[in-house]
C-alpha cells in the first residue's frame, strides 16, 4: 500500500502534491482559493493534473506561505439571513 502511495506521489506535479498536503492539514480548496485569490474551479484542475498554473513557481511560493499559516481563516460565504430556515407554511404556497 505505501509503494502505490509513492508511485502515485512521483506522477503528480509539485503544485498537486502540495495541494494535496494542505488538504491533509484540513485546508479546504475554498481557503486555499480565497488565500491565492483564484477560483475554486482553478484549483480543483490544479489537483486533477488537468491544468498547470503558468506561474507555478510564485503558486508554490504562495503555497508554502499558506502552510505556515496556523489556523485556516474562515470566511462568510453568503450574505446574513439569506441562509435562513423555511417556515412550513411558506413550503405549502
Amino acid at each position: 500500500m505505501v509503494i502505490c502511495k509513492l508511485m502515485e506521489d512521483t506522477q503528480k506535479n509539485p503544485v498537486q502534491v502540495k495541494i494535496a498536503s494542505l488538504q491533509d492539514k484540513r485546508w479546504t480548496l475554498a481557503a486555499l482559493a480565497d488565500e491565492l485569490e483564484q477560483k475554486v474551479n482553478t484549483l480543483e484542475k490544479w489537483k486533477a493534473g488537468d491544468r498547470y498554473p503558468a506561474n507555478a513557481k510564485s503558486v508554490l511560493a504562495m503555497l508554502e506561505r499558506v502552510e505556515k499559516i496556523k489556523r485556516i481563516p474562515k470566511r462568510r460565504r453568503y450574505k446574513k439571513g439569506s441562509r435562513r430556515k423555511v417556515q412550513s407554511d411558506e413550503c405549502t404556497k
